[in-house]
């Protein structure tokens, strides 16, 4: 057996090596920023976040007016089935008292005078904007609802704001929302200018539709299939919130399975020509 005699001291030397490099690994660690983890976006940071675009959107697009008649029509009427089907998301029971959303703030509809594009999606903290093309798009009560339902459901489970930092990053989105300039540093104007144009995994999007049904079918005596007809109308294939929330396969199928029979037997509902449709016209 042959023994080695200068083992034992390289043995020694390896390991003070490993020693070192993990301690100088670690101060190289030392210096990096701390990168916040999506958990860590509160949802006052959210709200923070979602006020700062809503300005920003408030100054690229032309709004209906909240003026007779579309205050006591469209606007009281979107916002009555928005307030009732984000009724359990914005009480935030669930959530620990420290993390809850603001009761006392409300999450107010904006209406986008844009008759060409159909648009539908809800700001970090509640705010919905729809556009007078989707709005005409429409033409039930449930389809509406499901609208509804699905965008606040897209905020409200951290879909959106995961897409955020699939997008940008979260140290990049974090800047953002605790105003540290930064180089290169992502603005509000930007991010209110591209929202609308990131799409969704299928996954997500899949996701979404099976909770947005639980909640319509929870919130509401309306069906949950509300977005059937944009789905299967040909005429919306090109339409940007279709493109943004590409559909899976069998959707149309799948949507049905998900809710149960009481629920999808529900009522379409008759008001939305008298109050959205009628008044847009």
């Amino acid at each position: 057996m042959n023994f080695d005699k200068h083992r034992p001291r390289r043995l020694v030397r390896a390991f003070t090596l490993l020693f070192l490099a993990s301690i100088l690994f670690a101060a190289c660690q030392g210096d990096l920023p701390n990168v916040p983890i999506e958990q860590e976006f509160t949802k006052e940071k959210l709200e923070k976040l979602g006020a700062m675009l809503r300005q920003e959107l408030l100054d690229q697009y032309d709004f209906l007016p909240e003026l007779p008649p579309y205050d006591t029509s469209i606007y009281w009427y979107v916002q009555t089935l928005y307030e009732q089907a984000t009724s359990t998301m914005h009480l935030d029971k669930q959530s620990p008292a420290y993390n809850k959303w603001d009761q006392d703030r409300q999450w107010k509809v904006f209406i986008i005078k844009n008759e060409n594009e159909h648009l539908a999606f809800t700001l970090p903290g509640g705010d919905f904007f729809i556009s007078t093309g989707m709005l005409k798009s429409l033409k039930k009560d449930y389809e509406l609802y499901a609208m509804l339902s699905f965008e606040a459901t897209l905020m409200n489970d951290g879909h959106l704001l995961a897409q955020w930092v699939r997008e940008y990053n979260s140290l990049t989105i974090n800047n953002l929302i605790e105003d540290n300039d930064q180089p290169n540093s992502l603005s509000a104007e930007v991010l209110a200018q591209e929202m609308t144009t990131f799409i969704f995994d299928l996954e997500v999007v899949e996701v979404v539709d099976k909770a947005a049904i639980e909640n319509t079918c929870s919130t509401s005596i309306l069906s949950p299939l509300g977005l059937l007809p944009f789905l299967s109308n040909p005429d919306f294939d090109e339409a940007k919130w279709l493109q943004t929330r590409p559909s899976y396969e069998n959707r149309a199928d799948i949507m049905p399975e998900i809710a149960d029979d009481g629920c999808n037997n529900r009522q379409q509902g008759s008001n939305y020509q008298r109050f959205v449709l009628d008044v847009l016209d």
